[in-house]
């Protein structure tokens, strides 16, 4: 058997995937690459490079590549490794998390978090009330036409707005859509759309200027070019031949 390296399921000799996760378990071929890891500016000033020596690369206010001025990231808030012979990326814990940049549509669970803009996203079930015996609504609310809805989270972890996602697409946007963010010029005019289907959504970028985002919930293996969010900084990793 074939140990994941990055959930832990065990799978059949002869895998290239793992039938828990999904990632691929074929060995990465020659020598392991060298990794850059690249702080991309907004504004399009100099961007700071950093190699990653060793088996471990962190990232936080006092990681390896530090971030001190940045109150939405904790001391070690992001982990490269080595996870046999393929770069990997895990949060470390505590900060608001570690977002990677969509390069083709995802499914996001209730409770996943997704950020595009200035916004961060969580993914939440609309409880629907049950009758009693008698016809009244026990618990939750009585149905509304939609199964999931999109909360806004504002600075602290506090509650904004929620966003109730119909069946089907629901596009998101700066200037037109089913949810608009008109005021957020990193937001593009048609940025994502969040495809519902019962209670499973599938989010799908449609060509934005800065990407959409999906929190990490588990350790990832890394391509090169994956874009990363951490706190209010956006990391790319570039692999080079060794």
């Amino acid at each position: 058997m074939v140990t994941c390296p990055l959930c832990g399921v065990s799978n059949p000799p002869a895998s290239s995937t793992c039938a828990g996760c999904g990632a691929s378990l074929a060995p990465a071929p020659g020598a392991r690459p060298r990794v850059l890891l690249r702080v991309v500016r907004a504004d399009g000033g100099a961007e700071s490079v950093l190699p990653m020596r060793g088996e471990v690369m962190t990232a936080g206010t006092a990681g390896d590549l530090r971030f001190p001025d940045d109150p939405y990231v904790a001391p070690i808030q992001v982990r490269f490794f080595f996870s046999g012979g393929r770069l990997a990326v895990e949060d470390a814990g505590g900060g608001n998390g570690v977002f990677a940049r969509l390069r083709a549509e995802r499914e996001l669970p209730v409770g996943g978090e997704l950020r595009l803009g200035r916004q961060r996203l969580l993914l939440e079930v609309v409880l629907q009330a049950t009758p009693a015996e008698d016809g009244t609504l026990a618990w939750g609310s009585p149905d509304l036409g939609y199964r999931l809805r999109i909360i806004q989270l504002l600075d602290g972890g506090q509650r904004g707005a929620a966003f109730p996602l119909r069946e089907g697409d629901n596009l998101l946007g700066r200037e037109t859509g089913d949810i608009v963010f008109p005021t957020d010029g990193f937001v593009s005019g048609r940025h994502a759309v969040l495809k519902a289907r019962g209670e499973r959504l599938v989010v799908r970028d449609v060509g934005s200027s800065n990407g959409t985002f999906l929190r990490l919930t588990n350790a990832v293996f890394v391509d090169s070019g994956d874009q990363f969010l951490v706190g209010r900084e956006l990391l790319r990793v570039e692999l080079q031949p060794a």
